[in-house]
């Protein structure tokens, strides 16, 4: 039988692999060479991202049909039981890339079956918008260029040499996003008891939120920012003297850091 050569097979249709596929668009790329294996993939969208073809089970990809690239961008959970089949898919000198948290290159290439190229990678949601911090690391370096062909609508790709720093990076922007929105929820609150409307509170806080984010688009240095805005004695170095108290900002963030580096490393 004649086989089928495709370009880009993503394992997984949810969440953050849609955001990567929205980035990848967004940035011009053919959505034509992608597919998606997702029994769930909800089929708008499917559409609206133009994707072609959605395979609802490994039976359905035609037989003799190979892949330059996939992407594992299942939950470490099921990692195992859903890519056992893709060594039967995969194309001579294919590149897979994972998406997924704690699951290490060799533990990936000990479940296919097959030596082959991986490069990990701890995108975050902002993906979606082309604002996605890509940490990557390659067990070969000349497959970076094809990552970054595939991820770099994303978002900007940082690149690290050493595997177990991917556990860090995970804690820090792979998660991170999420750290920003339980502040603002925080804030909000906290704007709330003190007497305000509670939408009008959480509105605040999230214009709050992006015009800070704006600010640091333009002056990347947080320390010298939150200075020119503390003025001695006013009210804004009253509410930091409370997140210095006990040095409770910095604990709480260490320890949110902490605990996301160790469930990395528990997959």
């Amino acid at each position: 039988m004649t086989k089928t050569a495709l370009h880009t097979l993503f394992l997984g249709g949810g969440n953050m692999g849609r955001a990567i596929l929205k980035g990848y668009k967004t940035g011009g790329g053919d959505m034509s060479e992608i597919a998606i294996l997702d029994p769930y993939m909800n089929e708008a969208d499917a559409t609206d991202l133009g994707i072609g073809t959605v395979y609802r089970d490994h039976s359905d990809i035609p037989e003799g049909t190979k892949f330059a690239t996939i992407v594992l961008a299942t939950k470490p959970q099921v990692f195992e039981e859903a890519s056992r089949p893709v060594a039967s898919i995969l194309d001579q000198n294919a590149l897979i890339i994972s998406i997924m948290a704690g699951v290490s290159s060799a533990r990936i290439i000990q479940t296919i079956g097959k030596d082959i190229a991986v490069v990990r990678c701890m995108p975050n949601m902002a993906a979606a918008i082309q604002r996605s911090v890509n940490v990557a690391f390659a067990t070969n370096a000349s497959t970076k260029s094809r990552f970054e062909a595939l991820f770099a609508g994303s978002g900007p790709v940082c690149w690290v040499e050493g595997e177990d720093d991917i556990h860090a990076t995970t804690a820090v922007s792979g998660s991170g996003p999420a750290y920003f929105f339980a502040f603002t929820e925080a804030l909000a609150l906290a704007g709330e008891q003190a007497g305000l409307d509670p939408q009008f509170s959480l509105e605040l806080a999230i214009d709050t939120l992006i015009g800070a984010a704006e600010l640091l688009k333009l002056d990347r240095a947080p320390s010298r920012l939150r200075e020119s805005v503390t003025s001695k004695g006013g009210t804004t170095a009253a509410a930091l003297e409370q997140f210095a108290l006990h040095n409770n900002l910095n604990a709480i963030v260490m320890d949110a850091v902490i605990a996301a580096q160790a469930r990395s490393k528990e997959f």
